[in-house]
């Protein structure tokens, strides 16, 4: 503390020459006023070395009788962080004569700002020692390092309890002169993932002392990492097979655990969904749940062939967030459309085979009876030499009739020439079934290749 008069008319008075308040705090300091003078008279408060807005008092104007002592109270109230900043001040007060400005006096004190002072040889201010972040966002922490040795130093910086990856700084390495102070700031952001967990997070700000190893300045500090919410929603696969199982993956991206509510939905309540339509999953920060379920048509059509059932499975999160996820399921219907096609082209080849085994049937069965037919309206008794001997085991052989002329006495006529005069066709296997064979086959085989080609048209 000091004092000045002016021919010790004027003094002032304060009980301490060092002083500390907390940014957003006030201190009142008592100063004491005695005039010493014969006359009264109006003496002005006026504060110089920190801003005037800091300063408040209960008159800028004091008046003062002859001799009297009177203590006025002068508070101090710094702004919160971050326009409030640590620090030190050498705050002067002075009081003077309004009638005789030559009359004054001043007391000087050092104030301190700050809401943490780390003595030491390295001292350390800061304005704050807790500090809230948002996740993805920074936030900056002012503090001050003085020098309070005797020689110059170098304050090297660090933080523990939270990742490094977080934490920069203006300056890791600050050199200083005895009594010498100087404003750092470190800026500590958190990333937007599970990783920065909602909550407090306690640490500490190390200022290490290079010319005197042991000397650590170290502030307890707290960083408040503010709640959010965000996640990622998959639908694996989109199109599902009916009764086939299907997932939903839900990823956390939020910092607080969270509960996921999963419902599904069909147009119409056409699918059915196993297990139950609601499901509920309880996920933490950073990790990934899965839901499994499969859902089939309540009802399917008699014949056709594939049909789609859209649907959407919708997550929702207990925050407020949601997600729609849009899949289709695909079934088929209880006939397939390519069965009735088959049945018609079996029925029709099995009609084509019966046709054609009655006409080659009949062709067969009437060229036997021709044979004996031609030979009786001849009026010969011998048989004729192209027929096999056994169709005919009814007549008597040639040598029970030897009264009857041998059949060389007729050698100019041919009884090959015969059967066409009769009218009637030969009945050879050259002639007989060879013009129906390839009509049968054609139309066997014409449908099976026209339904083949239809099946690979579908492929």
């Amino acid at each position: 503390m000091q004092n000045h008069s002016f021919e010790d008319q004027l003094t002032i008075h304060l009980e301490s020459a060092e002083v500390s308040v907390a940014p957003g705090s006030s201190l009142v300091i008592p100063v004491a006023l005695h005039n010493h003078g014969p006359e009264d008279g109006f003496f002005e408060l006026a504060v110089r070395g920190i801003p005037s807005t800091w300063i408040s008092m209960p008159a800028p104007t004091i008046r003062l009788a002859a001799g009297e002592r009177r203590q006025v109270s002068l508070t101090i109230q710094p702004p919160l962080p971050p326009v409030g900043r640590a620090g030190r001040h050498q705050m002067v007060i002075r009081a003077a004569s309004q009638a005789r400005p030559e009359v004054a006096a001043e007391a000087t004190c050092t104030l301190t700002v700050a809401a943490l002072a780390v003595p030491g040889r390295i001292g350390l201010l800061l304005a704050a020692t807790e500090f809230p972040a948002a996740p993805g966002e920074s936030v900056a922490i002012p503090l001050v390092l003085f020098n309070q040795g005797l020689e110059r130093d170098v304050v090297n910086l660090s933080v523990e309890g939270i990742p490094s990856s977080w934490v920069s700084a203006s300056l890791a390495s600050v050199p200083l002169f005895p009594g010498q102070q100087q404003e750092v700031t470190l800026t500590v952001q958190p990333p937007r993932s599970g990783q920065g967990g909602a909550g407090r997070h306690p640490f500490r700000i190390l200022a290490a002392s290079q010319a005197a190893p042991g000397q650590v300045a170290m502030a307890e500090c707290i960083l408040t990492i503010a709640t959010f919410s965000r996640f990622a929603a998959e639908l694996r696969p989109q199109r599902i097979e009916a009764g086939m199982p299907a997932r939903i993956t839900v990823e956390n991206q939020g910092n607080v655990q969270q509960a996921f509510a999963l419902t599904w939905q069909s147009p119409d309540d056409g699918l059915a969904f196993e297990p139950a339509p609601t499901q509920e999953l309880r996920i933490a920060p950073g990790e990934v749940a899965m839901a499994e379920f499969s859902a089939r048509p309540r009802s399917r059509p008699l014949f056709g062939g594939e049909r789609v059932w859209p649907f959407t499975a919708r997550v929702q999160a207990a925050e407020g967030e949601a997600r729609n996820l849009n899949g289709e399921v695909v079934g088929k219907a209880l006939i397939p459309s390519w069965v009735l096609p088959a049945v018609l082209v079996v029925i029709l080849a099995l009609a084509c085979i019966a046709v054609l085994f009655t006409v080659l049937g009949n062709r067969e069965g009437g060229a036997t009876p021709e044979a004996p037919a031609v030979t009786a309206t001849q009026g010969q008794e011998q048989p004729a030499p192209t027929e096999p001997p056994q169709e005919q085991p009814t007549e008597p052989p040639p040598q029970e009739q030897p009264t009857e002329p041998p059949p060389q006495e007729q050698p100019t006529e041919p009884p090959a020439e015969e059967p066409p005069e009769a009218g009637h066709l030969p009945a050879g296997p050259e002639e007989g079934g060879q013009p129906c064979a390839p009509l049968g086959a054609i139309m066997v085989l014409a449908p099976a290749l026209v339904w083949g080609k239809k099946n690979r048209g579908k492929k």
